[in-house]
């Protein structure tokens, strides 16, 4: 597989991905406010945790195992086998508390939430064959085409005069589309399940349910939490804030994404050493976009939020600037967490990320009670610290890690180029438009990219992927 050429595309499909919804929620939030637009939140935060138990981490236990050699047919089979049960508890769980989770979600609309479980555990599935056959690059198209299936039905929908339900009926529509076509590109079909292959996948799916449950939680955890102690309107504020530093991490979500099934088929034909090479450079791709995101967003964090969503927003500046500066721990946890499951390790990648949910439950009750939207922030960026360093410990102690530490020395000089430029601009221009935001940003990128490509040793790093990408 072309690492190069794949992360590309999944970087590309993430960016018009990230578009796509930037767009959407702005439209959504303008026009439904930020309590309606938080009740759709916690419906999509509360689908992500039910994901945990309907899934068990057999998504990742297919992945894996396809990735290794093992036959596709019996592992899909197999897969779905297993699936039935976890997934028919949850939405028997649902039925019978139908009442409370609809006043929790200020919507009756439980039972679009049970579609929306079964149709997106499916379709997820379904990519984990994809990504398992090395076809990583393939499933970037199919979550785009989930993506604009929302917006158009979504905004179509808003049109016609409906409330929250018009940005469910659209998930749903974007998740059926997601369905159809990944069940339709995978090269597996649906073969005879096994015991063995049971036991191997439970094996697997043990320990990385336990790191599924540290993604859904640490994306989930504080909008819950918020949900709690706060209202619906905080809720709105502080996932539109976390949406606007999730694009930075997109090369870093692409970069780890890709070299999962590469490492995976590396240890299986004990090519450690191949995988010491990739490390490095994956590590600098992952943090290239974020560190420059984080020194933008101290100085334009308050125009950011009520220049696109509307002054209400604002009252989440803070939390967005603290936001970013996880998103710089969060990148090179996502490319060591990934090669730590990659070389079969789960069991540690679990022990890890259990200390991070643990930690960030107790931090998160305890701060947003005594703080309120900065202190949910601040508990993500702890949890975070803590289980990316212990990823990194573990997976120390089956290779020998290198970073290119001039490239991210270079990567955070640029950075800081780029703000003292920005600098005297922030305290001289008051912004109130769109297109003076956009020129701004705009400006800052150009002046983070000069800087950066001032240095050979970065402009033969961008060549060689250039060619990488060409072939």
């Amino acid at each position: 597989m072309n690492l190069a050429k794949a992360t590309l595309k999944l970087f590309s499909a993430n960016v018009a991905n990230a578009a796509i919804s930037f767009i959407g929620i702005t439209l959504f939030a303008r026009a439904l406010g930020a309590s309606q637009v938080g009740s759709y939140f916690l419906f999509v935060a509360l689908l992500g945790v039910l994901t945990v138990p309907a899934d068990f981490g057999l998504r990742g236990a297919v992945e894996k195992r396809i990735s290794e050699g093992t036959l596709p047919d019996a592992v899909f089979g197999t897969a779905l086998v297993l699936k039935a049960v976890p997934v028919g508890l949850v939405v028997v769980l649902l039925v019978l508390t139908r009442d409370r989770v609809a006043a929790y979600l200020g919507a009756d609309i439980v039972g679009l939430l049970v579609v929306a479980l079964v149709i997106q555990e499916l379709a997820r599935l379904a990519l984990s064959v994809l990504k398992g056959e090395l076809k990583v690059g393939q499933t970037a198209v199919l979550e785009l085409a989930q993506k604009v299936s929302w917006l158009l039905v979504g905004g179509g929908l808003l049109v016609l005069g409906y409330d929250v339900r018009a940005l469910v009926y659209g998930l749903l529509v974007g998740m059926l589309v997601l369905l159809v076509w990944a069940w339709y590109r995978n090269g597996a079909t649906i073969g005879r399940p096994t015991r063995a292959h049971a036991r191997s996948l439970l094996g697997y799916a043990k320990y990385n349910s336990v790191s599924s449950i540290g993604s859904l939680f640490y994306n989930w955890m504080d909008v819950l939490v918020i949900g709690v102690f706060l209202s619906q309107f905080h809720v709105g504020a502080y996932e539109v804030a976390w949406r606007i530093s999730a694009v930075v991490v997109l090369l870093s979500e692409a970069t780890a994404t890709t070299i999962f099934p590469q490492v995976s088929r590396w240890d299986a034909e004990d090519a450690a050493d191949k995988i010491e090479t990739v490390i490095p450079d994956a590590t600098t791709a992952a943090v290239s976009l974020v560190i420059p995101a984080f020194f933008g967003a101290v100085l334009f964090s308050r125009e950011i939020l009520q220049i696109t969503f509307g002054p209400e927003f604002g009252v989440a500046w803070l939390v967005l600037v603290v936001l970013l500066l996880e998103k710089v721990v969060q990148a090179l946890h996502m490319v060591m967490g990934r090669s730590l499951q990659a070389i079969d390790h789960p069991d540690l990648a679990a022990r890890a990320t259990l200390v991070g949910i643990v930690v960030n439950l107790l931090l998160n009750v305890s701060l947003v009670w005594a703080f309120g939207l900065p202190g949910a922030a601040v508990a993500t960026l702890i949890a975070a610290t803590i289980s990316a360093y212990l990823h990194v410990m573990y997976l120390n102690k089956f290779l020998t890690l290198r970073v290119d530490r001039k490239a991210l020395g270079w990567c955070t000089l640029s950075a800081l180029g780029m703000f003292a430029v920005l600098f005297p601009i922030s305290s001289r221009l008051t912004i109130h438009t769109v297109p003076q935001l956009v020129a701004v940003i705009a400006a800052g990128a150009a002046t983070y990219g000069m800087f950066l490509v001032s240095s050979p040793a970065m402009r033969s790093k961008l060549t060689a992927h250039v060619e990488s990408v060409s072939r």
